[in-house]
């Protein structure tokens, strides 16, 4: 279909505003949008529809017009239900941009031409590939894999960086899912073709949606080898098609969080109460009759970016949650559901289960997470102060991902995490400082040898076993740290203090 034959059709009621010159422009389908840059839902060749809502000055037709001409649509029509007419400012920047903008007539509806323009390219398209066009006309994501499976003759999933499978044509065995999630996470091109130890073959194919973190996104698995391109037009328009329903889902994600984002925050202020912030989380959806669970995440990147691997680590539970971009990391607030695949108790089980796949991911994928103990309503903000202090806990242990639950809130790390790292690091340097130095320079292991020795509780002959040396060269070593240090090791604060700072990553 072309954009002369729209125009020459009078049931479109379509008015011609500028682009006259462009009108033999193939159009290859159609999307209604009132984003002001909506270039990633947009392939190419669509006519968009668009109520102008956006519309406040000149400056948003201009940005908006440019936004539609960088992803090469075929043209715009302009409804005029909102402002009476297509504004001069509009058809000014689709004409320095040459984007061809139609005026459509208050007589007939967008649903009318999108069902027109849909069924038009349809007819005109290869049977079957149509799985873009779908989304745009309301499918989702199970309907698009089954109406991709249906034309590639076989079974497809969508699975996501967090070892869930987010959804399936077809049952994918767990061996292989593993295997897959941390070939994911090592790649660094796609799509590429994957053995499993059954002896099965798997094509990876990216999910491209603009999430940043490798964490939290998705990506496509079909049976086979990359080597049937007969599959590979399929292959592309499939992951097209499900990048575009994953953006809308993160658009959904988002809007719901911010409100009970700014509750929480709120409550860690004491501007608002625990009930409070409850009632936000039902006005979101969570059932907040039973008990809640708290889960604090952070990436050592942007706040979203954490939001981001926590929605979808939420999502693989099966639980209602609500997560929210935090100063630091995110907060997701859990609630009980009887048919969930998780268990609102078993969660932190869970959590340590998925944060282990995590460690196969690439060197610089980090996460830390701290787990609330279960509370009611009333004792919210209790729980989210224990998950953002456990998070702390878990941050400085080792390993790329580290968790921490409420049990671990006994230990002297508490302490420690409380502390700023500024002041943990000046005490670590003031006590250990003056030994590490001596390490460096002599060659020496008395750091190591004074770690050992508190591990074993002062315990002259465990130590010099452990550490494969004479009795009394272990004690010429322990003179030695208390005369670089000035500090008595028989006294039993020192040695508080000396364990305390070993505890202190350098």
């Amino acid at each position: 279909m072309l954009l002369g034959d729209l125009l020459d059709d009078p049931r479109m009621g379509l008015t011609l505003l500028t682009g006259g010159e462009r009108l033999d422009r193939v159009v290859r389908g159609v999307y209604i949008t009132d984003l002001i840059d909506p270039r990633r839902y947009l392939q190419g060749g669509e006519l968009v529809l668009s109520g102008l809502v956006w519309h406040r000055d000149p400056s948003d037709s201009e940005e908006f017009a440019a936004s539609l001409a960088d992803a090469g649509v075929a043209g715009l029509v302009a409804g005029t239900a909102r402002l009476g007419k297509a504004p001069a400012d509009l058809v000014r920047a689709c004409a320095r941009h040459g984007v061809p903008l139609f005026e459509l007539s208050v007589n007939v509806s967008f649903n009318t031409l999108f069902e027109h323009v849909l069924g038009a390219v349809r007819n005109e398209r290869t049977p079957g590939r149509d799985l873009v066009t779908d989304v745009a006309a309301g499918a989702d994501l199970p309907r698009v894999l089954a109406a991709a499976a249906a034309e590639l003759g076989t079974d497809c999933w969508v699975c996501s960086a967090v070892g869930a499978v987010v959804a399936e044509h077809g049952r994918l065995p767990p061996s292989d899912r593993r295997t897959l999630v941390r070939e994911f996470l090592r790649a660094e091109r796609l799509p590429r073709t994957v053995l499993t130890d059954s002896g099965r073959a798997y094509v990876l194919w990216p999910v491209s949606s603009g999430t940043e973190s490798r964490a939290a996104r998705w990506f496509l698995v079909l049976p086979g080898d990359q080597a049937d391109r007969a599959r590979e037009a399929v292959g592309n328009e499939l992951a097209t098609a499900v990048a575009l329903l994953r953006s809308r889902l993160d658009e959904g994600r988002q809007v719901s969080g911010r409100p009970v984002g700014t509750a929480l925050r709120a409550l860690l202020e004491g501007s608002v109460g625990s009930r409070e912030v409850a009632s936000r989380l039902a006005e979101a959806g969570l059932p907040t009759e039973g008990a809640l669970c708290v889960v604090a995440l952070a990436t050592g990147g942007r706040s979203e970016s954490a939001a981001d691997v926590l929605r979808e680590i939420a999502a693989a539970t099966g639980l209602p949650s609500v997560t929210a971009p935090m100063e630091t990391g995110a907060l997701a607030v859990f609630g009980e559901h009887v048919d969930a695949p998780v268990e609102l108790a078993g969660l932190a089980g869970w959590l340590r289960a998925t944060l282990g796949e995590l460690e196969y991911g690439p060197f610089w994928l980090g996460v830390s997470v701290g787990v609330s103990d279960l509370a009611d309503p009333s004792g919210l903000r209790g729980a989210v102060e224990e998950a953002r202090y456990t998070r702390r806990l878990a941050e400085q242990r080792e390993g790329r991902c580290g968790i921490a639950t409420a049990e671990d809130l006994v230990s002297q790390q508490v302490l420690l995490s409380a502390v700023p790292d500024e002041l943990r690091n000046s005490y670590r340097q003031r006590l250990l400082g003056g030994l590490l130095a001596y390490d460096r320079s002599h060659q020496s292991d008395l750091v190591n040898t004074l770690r050992t020795f508190l591990e074993c509780s002062g315990s002259w002959s465990r130590c010099a076993q452990l550490l494969h040396v004479h009795v009394n060269t272990l004690r010429y070593r322990i003179r030695r740290v208390e005369e670089i240090t000035g500090r008595d090791l028989g006294d039993f604060p020192t040695r508080v203090d000396f364990y305390l700072a070993l505890q202190i990553s350098g």
